[in-house]
């Protein structure tokens, strides 16, 4: 997909300011600041689906998944169950709302903030970049934090029951209970979190936007 991207973006480039009689250091600097450049691209894509995994495992914990993990195909690493369930409609929501598409015409559109071999990092750039990784506990934190304190009163309201009906096995009646609440509450706040993961697409297409400009 790269090099088909490449195929169409490269002849709608300028490239009569590269001379080619320019020596190895520089075409590795060339190539470095155009590898930087798209790894920030992809860095922020990565943030957002960092944030939902992020609250997927808040959300598994509390719902009684945390022994339960699953591998990251992606990452190679051991999600919980919830974590890769948030990734899945994510990836879902990156497509319905055709942010792949933005990022084509943002990949196309940056050669217009960076010319080609045209790097050169200015002020501010290393803040949006930490600015945008403490985000991901805000946006983690923020997705989870309806389910959690559902999860919460539901605890408290198990509580009460102990207390009122003493002969309960709260052990093994508060782990089903407290699973299928947990996944009620996860289908009824679909509609929500999607309109939230909405905006961090829309926060984040900006973002990038920004990292352009400051490369430029």
């Amino acid at each position: 997909m790269a090099f088909l991207v490449t195929i169409i973006i490269f002849p709608m480039l300028k490239t009569d300011h590269i001379s080619v009689d320019i020596d190895i250091f520089s075409i590795s600097l060339m190539i470095a600041g155009e590898a930087l450049i798209g790894l920030s691209t992809a860095f922020f894509v990565t943030l957002v689906f960092a944030g939902v995994q992020l609250a997927g495992s808040i959300i598994g914990f509390q719902a009684g998944f945390g022994i339960v993990n699953v591998v990251d195909p992606i990452t190679s690493l051991q999600v919980s169950l919830t974590s890769q369930y948030f990734n899945l409609v994510t990836t879902l929501l990156f497509l319905a709302f055709n942010i792949h598409h933005i990022m084509i015409l943002g990949v196309a559109d940056s050669f217009n903030y960076v010319p080609l071999g045209g790097f050169n990092a200015h002020a501010g750039l290393l803040d949006i970049l930490f600015d945008s990784m403490s985000a991901v506990y805000m946006a983690g934190a923020q997705i989870s934090a309806p389910l959690t304190i559902m999860l919460l009163l539901k605890q408290a309201a198990m509580g009460l029951i102990v207390r009122t009906i003493p002969q309960m096995n709260i052990m093994i009646v508060g782990l089903p209970i407290t699973i299928a609440f947990a996944l009620i509450s996860i289908a009824v706040s679909m509609p929500t979190m999607s309109v939230y993961i909405e905006k961090l697409f829309s926060r984040m297409t900006s973002q990038i936007g920004i990292i352009y400009y400051l490369m430029g």
